[in-house]
């Protein structure tokens, strides 16, 4: 590894001396990724050598492993330049789902005249099942396909740090008016086994997501007495863990007032 970045630095020192000959020893003892073959036909285009500059790109196409943005900027450029808007659009799209994501997505929608978006969408969200699952949350929520958005969400267990999965959450949020049976049991999954001690920040944040289940059941689904008759049986399962109801009661609306009733209907969370 030193070995190579020792390889690389010199030969970056070669290429800003303008040493032609030791520059492309060292150079063609390594091409492997995108970015090694793009330097070198950037080295041929700006030494005026533009036919070999192209060939050396277009190998790198085809035999380059990884790293390809570049490579594929610096052909799609020359490809608009040429006015081969074919070329240029398909080089765009290898862009965009190397890897997909929602915001590459848009791109290439925006670049994409109405006739060309029609071709290539299909194309594209064939793609989205190699996408990491937030992106094609994202993409989903974009295009308004809410029951594919919740579909993701219900394969998914809550996260256990919120603040890694900002956008997940506020896209729970959004559809609970639309699916609250599903965002419901998303929530519960959040609870996890509430049987057993756990330190007080486990407590606190389990509280958290228990407020969101009070919102979906009072609030959304107006079915208060589901609320109660789920509160009350995980608030007398946990009675004597004082930091489990102290947590409760500062995130849970209501909390400290609930109180067993006869006939208390059996409402568990999802297993975990």
């Amino acid at each position: 590894m030193d070995g190579d970045w020792h390889i690389d630095h010199a030969r970056r020192i070669y290429r800003q001396l303008g040493d032609r000959e030791k520059y492309l020893e060292l150079r063609q003892r390594k091409l492997i990724t995108g970015t090694d073959y793009f330097d070198l036909a950037d080295f041929h285009w700006k030494a005026g050598e533009k036919q070999k500059a192209m060939e050396v790109a277009e190998k790198g196409l085809r035999q380059g492993k990884g790293r390809m943005d570049e490579l594929r900027q610096f052909v799609a450029k020359r490809a608009k330049s040429a006015g081969n808007r074919e070329r240029y659009l398909a080089l765009q799209f290898e862009q965009a789902i190397d890897p997909l994501t929602c915001d590459k997505y848009k791109a290439f929608r925006k670049l994409c005249a109405a006739a060309e978006w029609k071709h290539y969408e299909a194309k594209i969200l064939t793609r989205l099942k190699n996408a990491c699952e937030t992106e094609r949350l994202r993409i989903h929520m974009h295009r308004k396909e809410y029951d594919k958005a919740v579909a993701v969400l219900s394969r998914r267990r809550y996260p256990l740090f919120a603040w890694d999965s900002a956008y997940e959450l506020q896209t729970a949020k959004r559809l609970e008016c639309r699916y609250p049976e599903e965002i419901l049991k998303y929530y519960l999954s959040g609870l996890g086994n509430l049987k057993t001690n756990a330190p007080r920040k486990d407590y606190a944040r389990k509280a958290q997501v228990m407020s969101k289940i009070h919102r979906v059941l009072v609030d959304v689904l107006r079915d208060p007495s589901r609320w109660r008759d789920f509160a009350i049986k995980v608030k007398q399962d946990n009675i004597k863990r004082p930091a489990f109801q102290e947590e409760f009661a500062k995130a849970v609306p209501g909390w400290q007032a609930l109180k067993r009733h006869t006939q208390v209907q059996r409402f568990e969370a999802v297993p975990v």
